[in-house]
């Protein structure tokens, strides 16, 4: 059975955050559903036309495809977590914590974990106002 690839709406909030790495400045953006569950992933690393730039590319559009045809983000998460091709660079997430980030992959799922803790915290405000 082949499994459906959700459509993309019009429009999606996201959220960018940029850590460093031995490349330089890395960005992801998550794009979030209207459960404000992450729906797709975009990265920019290195300079447009280079390896790191298309292989951040590459990720990112495999991420984003799962996410889209309903792969658990934790899935996605111990999938990517622990990658390792760069000098560990320690950077401080959206949540306050500071981790070191070892790879493309391993700060693709810091983003994703500290994005699904957020959302997690929302959703629990919003549970106990109603």
């Amino acid at each position: 059975m082949t499994a459906m690839t959700r459509d993309r709406p019009r429009s999606l909030p996201s959220t960018t955050t940029k850590l460093q790495t031995e490349m330089g400045s890395l960005f992801i953006t998550v794009s979030t559903d209207e459960d404000g569950d992450p729906f797709e992933v975009f990265g920019w690393l290195g300079k447009g036309g280079s390896f790191q730039h298309g292989v951040t590319e590459l990720a990112c559009r495999l991420i984003s495809l799962h996410l889209r045809r309903g792969t658990p983000v934790e899935e996605v998460i111990e999938q990517c977590q622990g990658i390792a091709e760069m000098q560990p660079f320690f950077n401080v997430l959206p949540d306050g914590s500071s981790v070191p980030v070892l790879g493309l992959g391993d700060g693709i799922a810091h983003i994703l974990r500290a994005h699904k803790r957020a959302g997690e915290r929302v959703k629990e405000v919003e549970t106990k106002a109603a």
